[in-house]
């Protein structure tokens, strides 16, 4: 049975194609894509959650159809590039009716009241609704997450909860509501050296293995969100910026000095393979690792 314009008969949960997933901390992430006839295309329940959904657009999605406690509330499409924001303790439904390809985030209600209480003024009362808002600094961010996303590495997990990080900080400041919409964010704070030495001691004594953000934050008896702040302040790049410059530093060592092979040296730093460690240390180098240790020897 078929939806009516104005109302939903019951759905049919029936998830569209998941190509890719993975869960943070912070938030849950996915890439859905589906292409093909849409002629008998089922009514979709969307589980109810003390949670935000972010949808982002990655092509033209011509057409589908959106309900909210059985009321219809959108008939139409949304361009690429384009996001909705939706608050998941309402009742909602949809129904696709066209090909799709979309990134979508699940933030929990809790996530955000706790970063909005260490990087605002005060508790987050919720996030404004968007159907089809172009936002370029979404943009900037779900696109620089989709290689972690698509093909997860080891040796990712702090990069991927700086950018988490820095989804939920912009999503609370560019649609927090009332109280939040206006709140001037609070201050980095600082390091002490004491503090700046627990983090650089955890980091080299845990090179080979992967680092979390919240790990050095806990060694500093800090929280995820105020010591990337405070670190950046202190040393003008972030933590996983600096990690990943050590990184480098102890393979160019390494490289130099010792008869280790690129695979031994690519454990040893932290990478997950060597080819990971030779796309990162070309990337950042400009010569391969091979290369590079053939003319030190010269």
């Amino acid at each position: 049975m078929q939806p009516t314009e104005k109302s939903l008969a019951a759905p049919v949960t029936h998830p569209p194609h998941c190509i890719a997933a993975l869960r943070t901390p912070l938030l849950a992430a996915a890439r859905f894509r589906h292409v093909g006839d849409h002629a008998d295309a089922h009514v979709q329940a969307i589980p109810q959650a003390r949670a935000y959904s972010v949808i982002f657009q990655m092509q033209d999605f011509a057409s589908h159809k959106l309900w909210v406690d059985q009321r219809l509330v959108h008939a139409g499409g949304h361009s690429k590039a384009s996001m909705a924001l939706t608050d998941l303790t309402n009742a909602y439904a949809c129904q696709h009716l066209s090909d799709y390809d979309n990134v979508r985030l699940q933030i929990r209600n809790d996530v955000l009241d706790e970063l909005g209480g260490e990087l605002f003024a005060g508790k987050v009362p919720g996030l404004r609704q968007q159907q089809g808002t172009e936002d370029a600094t979404m943009r900037l961010l779900v696109q620089a997450l989709l290689p972690s996303l698509m093909r997860r590495e080891s040796g990712d997990e702090m990069f991927i909860e700086h950018l988490t990080l820095a989804m939920v900080a912009h999503l609370l400041r560019r649609y927090g509501q009332a109280g939040l919409r206006g709140a001037e964010g609070r201050s980095a704070g600082k390091l002490s050296g004491r503090q700046l030495a627990r983090a650089t001691e955890y980091v080299e004594a845990h090179l080979a293995q992967n680092i979390a953000l919240a790990d050095i934050a806990n060694h500093c008896g800090m929280s995820r969100a105020t010591f990337a702040r405070a670190f950046k302040s202190a040393m003008g790049m972030t933590p996983f910026a600096w990690v990943r410059e050590r990184r480098l530093e102890h393979a160019m060592g390494l490289l130099r000095r010792s008869d280790l092979s690129l695979a031994d040296i690519s454990a040893e730093c932290g990478f997950s393979d060597q080819s990971h460690f030779a796309r990162i240390f070309t990337r950042n180098v400009g010569v391969a690792p091979r290369a590079w240790r053939s003319e030190q020897r010269k």
